[in-house]
């Protein structure tokens, strides 16, 4: 398992993470999917109550850190329509797990995160893994990979553990009834992430910051 960087911390009440005592500025999701105010408020009307995505989303990902840390994964039975695929897809299998929940940062941007795992599989590649949920196996055909998300991590990673090599960044899509597994190369996710990171500089120049 890879060792926690040092005095990096993530305030979970803050959901902000700090470094050496310092507040981080930036979030590596904020500045791989920056969305609009009308895109924020289309998303959040759905994030609230028994079948909305909050509850969907810690959920699945709870159990998915369970089941690779070996503990027992207790759910609800309507959550099984997602965490049956996901749980017994081949990827997991004989596979090390080298990080779980892991939180990253880079101090010179100011920014932090935390992907969802790291494995080396039975054939000894290295996956770096963004888990992703959706209400439909169609929405999960659909959905982007999340290209710029993993780069932030990979970069954060390069960054703090020079010796990992990373073969293939996955993005890990859990729908009711089917996984869907979206490969990219890990130079695509780095290019992704520095353009999201160049756009974002540029859109903070422009507020004034």
């Amino acid at each position: 398992m890879l060792e926690p960087i040092p005095d990096l911390v993530f305030d979970a009440r803050a959901h902000r993470y700090s470094y050496k005592g310092e507040w981080l500025a930036h979030s590596i999701s904020s500045v791989a999917q920056p969305l609009t105010p009308e895109e924020k408020e289309r998303i959040w009307a759905y994030k609230d109550g028994p079948d909305g995505w909050e509850i969907r989303g810690n959920t699945i990902h709870e159990a998915l850190e369970r089941h690779l840390l070996g503990k027992g994964v207790v759910a609800q039975d309507k959550w099984w329509e997602w965490l049956g695929p996901l749980l017994d897809d081949p990827l997991w299998q004989g596979c090390e797990i080298l990080a779980v929940e892991h939180s990253v940062c880079s101090a010179s941007k100011s920014l932090g995160g935390s992907f969802d795992a790291l494995i080396r599989s039975e054939k000894g590649s290295t996956f770096l893994i963004d888990l992703k949920t959706t209400d439909s196996a169609n929405k999960a055909k659909k959905r982007k990979p999340a290209t710029a998300q993993l780069g932030g991590y990979l970069a954060c990673l390069i960054d703090h553990y020079p010796e990992l090599t990373v073969d293939r960044c996955l993005t890990v899509v859990s729908a009711p009834g089917e996984v869907v597994i979206k490969t990219d190369m890990p130079d695509e996710c780095l290019a992704a992430w520095s353009d999201a990171w160049t756009k974002h500089e540029a859109k903070q120049m422009l507020l004034g910051f």
